[in-house]
């Protein structure tokens, strides 16, 4: 038999092999499908989508933000990520710059940067400050952080320190890459500037708000830092209350109007944006203990923010909660995914919610300092 022809008879079997894994694959992805009844579902804006720019942090807060208008009344509004995420990559920079490059210069933050910047430098809309070039109908920072993270590599090896000019630079390139920062911008009949937008226009006080995390490392009932690298700012004003409390919060909040911005773990197989849900070993209980074995181990790690804005039932009557993601209309419910509590439970690192959200014992527990 000649090569040719032993190889005339050989490929179609060897396609035909290849192809019956896929075809069982393509056929478990159709059969592996849930019905899901939503139960409380509170007023959310339009899903975003922070396509290659790891602004997660930004997306999920300022949805949670959009969703408070909403319920204090205040209309529906379309804010600026950007205008946020070039605020905080000019304070991180400053930040980064003073501990001599002995802190971590990345594109992640966490929720109470976007706080932080708004209480500080006010707010604008989306269509005030896209940050996008005409040319351009989706985000991608992926030269800008190369560009910025070589910036101040050369600034920190400046000897004997950086120049004065280094922050207008800075600055600037910023400005190339997402435009220039709105001193003001028109409103209805006249013009504000950011601080009055948030202020007069949104009246937005951002004083209620509280993150929440739950580790056995920390103290209960106190406030601390959350040792992760996207707390750049070192920020110890976060909550640490035991894991039973915290999905308690959750439950409270969704069932009396609030929503919650989540921020965890996503790294699992079983979290599949584009079948729509994730779970965690349903069944078990996901005790303090078990949260923090994982925690030490890496295995859960701080990957994403995402607001969670409702709560609902699969066939089989397990509670599941309704996420709204960032990554634009994916999946059967179009960027919306259902995680389950027992997998928020397993794997949050972070909350943060509204403090009339949090049941009136628990609240009596929180000790300020």
């Amino acid at each position: 038999m000649t090569r040719l022809r032993t190889l005339r008879i050989l490929l179609p079997c060897l396609a035909l092999l290849l192809a019956v894994p896929a075809a069982a694959q393509r056929q478990e992805e159709q059969e592996e499908t849930k019905t899901f009844t939503d139960i409380h579902v509170w007023e959310y804006t339009p899903v975003k989508n922070q396509a290659s720019t790891s602004t997660c942090w930004c997306f999920s807060a300022i949805s949670f933000l959009e969703s408070e208008l909403l319920r204090l009344g205040r209309g529906e509004w379309d804010l600026s990520e950007m205008y946020v995420v070039n605020r905080v990559y000019r304070d991180k920079a400053r930040y980064y710059m003073r501990l001599q490059g002995n802190n971590n210069f990345a594109a992640g933050a966490l929720g109470h940067d976007v706080f932080n910047t708004i209480r500080a430098h006010g707010i604008v809309r989306d269509e005030d400050y896209p940050g996008l070039w005409d040319y351009e109908t989706t985000h991608n920072h992926g030269e800008l952080q190369a560009v910025l993270g070589a910036y101040m590599g050369a600034v920190i090896r400046g000897r004997p320190g950086p120049s004065p000019k280094w922050e207008s630079g800075y600055d600037a390139v910023l400005d190339v890459y997402l435009g220039s920062l709105p001193a003001e911008f028109r409103v209805g009949r006249r013009n504000v500037t950011p601080r009055a937008f948030a202020d007069d226009v949104l009246q937005l006080d951002l004083s209620p708000y509280v993150e929440i995390t739950s580790f056995s490392h920390m103290p209960f009932y106190e406030q601390g830092c959350l040792l992760v690298p996207d707390n750049w700012v070192r920020d110890d004003n976060t909550w640490n209350l035991p894991v039973d409390d915290v999905m308690r919060i959750i439950e409270n909040a969704i069932n009396n109007g609030y929503t919650v911005v989540y921020g965890g773990d996503i790294s699992e197989p079983s979290f599949n944006q584009r079948r729509g849900w994730a779970d965690w070993h349903e069944g078990e209980t996901v005790t303090q203990e078990d949260r923090q074995e994982m925690w030490d181990r890496w295995t859960t790690t701080d990957d994403h923010g995402m607001h969670i804005v409702g709560i609902a039932q699969d066939e089989a009557g397990t509670t599941y909660y309704k996420v709204k993601n960032s990554w634009g209309d994916i999946g059967p419910f179009h960027g919306i995914i259902y995680m389950s509590e027992n997998f928020i439970r397993a794997k949050f690192d972070l909350i943060a919610v509204h403090l009339d959200a949090i049941p009136a014992d628990i609240r009596a527990k929180m000790t300020s300092r």
